[in-house]
């Protein structure tokens, strides 16, 4: 598996490293130009100062006769360009280094409806604030569009241009994809006005997606018909002018000629019908998998985000880098798989909790997505302790930890520990047999004198009396204690208290209570520093303790 890396020294914005096949920077063209209600996005966006392409559309209107809702006319490929659409939208988007900028993009579509409803891909629309429709290639006229429903784990959305005069629509095909079957790849590349239709074949029926990173789908077509940035979205037809695919990817492997994918018009007609109610296997983003080799950060890139969705209200922003979900760490390997099996083992509208990595700040964000008791809860910068510990311990530790995710035997909870504190017990504590990870150099050193840096994470009983969980903490006799603060960080809320100096260590002891909104439990964590990067390792641990999700 090819995983992206986030080029941080790059003179481009990552999102035209990482473009598959959206379209490239919108050509000038003269047209009654209509805003879109703000819904989404397109992701072959570059910024606005970026060199523009220009066209001269010298095409004439395409018409063609009105076909009833329902009932296509169109019965060749040939026939096939009034009911194919471009899309062209523009953002503001945000560079998980760089910053804000304002881009636009374009992909293509197709209507299946008389009414003006027409399918493309999410990652055309989602983000964008405004959607401009042109139809059949007819620049002379452009429609404003709305986001009817989108799917990030299946690539598709359901546009509607709301016009009152019949169009018309293309049809789906009822049969099975079959290897080399003739199909017409047919849509606007590289932001040209101008419809192109080129020819191929189904090289493969039901091709692997593990090298797909748009999506996650069961499988996809794979085809060999020329498509280029910007056919994202359009439909393939065969011979009688049915769908029986969507282009949605190209795949450029190294030393190998370029491989051409689309959804199969089997698995996206039950999706379209999900959209039609609205968003589907979705929380709102336009995102794409990224890695930082330098700092092995893996996650979800999101360029844009739909207004009104589960992200939106959590406050996820364009240019977050979605980090975990449930506690799962998202694209180890470069793909949606493991954000779409989140969203898919959750279910609609039910609270999942996310981190964000706000990459050109550097702060780390929790939150809780879909919560049921605040509509308008939003993900809070995680607590951070190195400016306000630095000069209170020792320098020390010739490097920076590495760190490893930790589950405890009962697979209750999890946190990252440093990879240098090999002594772990994970086994559940006390008669309750509760859940339990305790992780050092040396463990045992590290609960019976004050010099040995450590930590300790369970999960206890609810309770409301976290002060006095707290204090009942024997190890604070002896130390000086710095006090009392409040903890929130959008999933969790409660209380920390600071000690120091224990027995004339010259330590530092942070000790947090605190309950996730749904109040399953109640987290303690406790950890012992003793030099500089041990605070470092407290950041990461208040970053990361969570219950545990597979």
């Amino acid at each position: 598996m090819h995983r992206n890396t986030i080029a941080l020294t790059a003179a481009v914005p990552l999102l035209a490293v990482l473009a598959a096949c959206g379209g490239g920077n919108t050509p000038a063209v003269e047209t009654v130009t209509v805003e879109a209600t703000p819904t989404q996005d397109a992701t072959t966006a570059a910024p606005a100062d970026a060199e523009q392409q220009s066209a001269e559309p010298d095409q004439a209107p395409i018409t063609a006769a009105p076909a009833d809702a329902g009932i296509s006319t169109i019965t060749s490929h040939l026939d096939a360009q009034p009911a194919v659409v471009q899309i062209r939208a523009t953002g503001g988007m945000r560079h998980p280094e760089f910053g804000n900028y304002v881009g636009g993009g374009s992909g293509s579509g197709f209507l299946i409806s008389s009414d003006g409803l027409a399918v493309t891909n999410n990652h055309v629309v989602t983000g964008a604030a405004t959607l401009e429709v042109f139809i059949g290639g007819d620049t002379t006229r452009s429609y404003n569009a709305r986001v009817v429903g989108a799917s990030e784990c299946n690539d598709l959305a359901l546009i509607d241009i709301s016009e009152p005069e019949p169009l018309p629509h293309l049809s789906w095909s009822s049969d099975p994809v079959a290897v080399g079957q003739e199909i017409y790849v047919a849509g606007f590349p590289l932001g040209d006005p101008e419809y192109t239709l080129t020819r191929g074949i189904v090289s493969k029926a039901q091709a692997s997606s593990e090298e797909l990173t748009w999506a996650s789908v069961d499988h996809s077509m794979e085809h060999d018909a020329a498509a280029h940035p910007g056919n994202s979205g359009g439909p393939l037809l065969n011979t009688d002018g049915q769908v029986t695919g969507i282009h949605f990817s190209g795949f450029l492997p190294e030393d190998m000629v370029r491989q051409q994918y689309a959804i199969d018009h089997l698995l996206a007609q039950n999706v379209v019908e999900e959209l039609r109610d609205g968003d589907f296997e979705a929380l709102g983003v336009n995102a794409t998998p990224v890695y930082d080799e330098s700092q092995d950060i893996t996650g979800l890139w999101v360029s844009g985000v739909k207004a009104g969705s589960p992200a939106a209200r959590a406050k996820v922003v364009p240019g977050d880098i979605i980090t975990t979900l449930n506690g799962l760490p998202m694209a180890p390997d470069g793909s949606m798989a493991e954000y779409c099996d989140v969203l898919r083992t959750s279910g609609e509208d039910t609270p999942v909790s996310i981190e964000v990595l706000r990459y050109d700040t550097g702060e780390v964000l929790r939150g809780e997505l879909n919560n049921p008791i605040e509509e308008d809860a939003a993900i809070q910068p995680v607590m951070s302790f190195v400016q306000e510990l630095g000069d209170e311990v020792a320098e020390g530790g010739e490097t920076a930890y590495a760190y490893e995710s930790v589950v405890d035997d009962t697979e209750s909870i999890l946190v990252e520990v440093p990879a240098e504190w090999t002594d772990r017990v994970t086994s559940p504590y006390g008669e309750a047999g509760l859940p339990y990870i305790a992780a050092a150099a040396d463990v045992h050193a590290f609960e019976n004198t004050w010099s040995e840096p450590g930590l300790i994470y369970m999960g206890v009983d609810t309770t409301d009396d976290l002060v006095g969980l707290i204090d009942s903490m024997e190890f604070a006799d002896g130390c000086t204690d710095d006090g009392l603060s409040d903890y929130s960080d959008g999933l969790y809320t409660g209380h920390y208290h600071q000690y120091s100096d224990c027995g004339g260590s010259g330590n530092q002891i942070v000790v947090l209570a605190a309950t996730p909104n749904d109040a399953s439990f109640t987290a303690l964590l406790i950890v012992q520093m003793i030099h500089d990067r041990d605070v470092l390792a407290l950041d990461q641990a208040f970053a990361t303790f969570n219950y545990y999700t597979d």
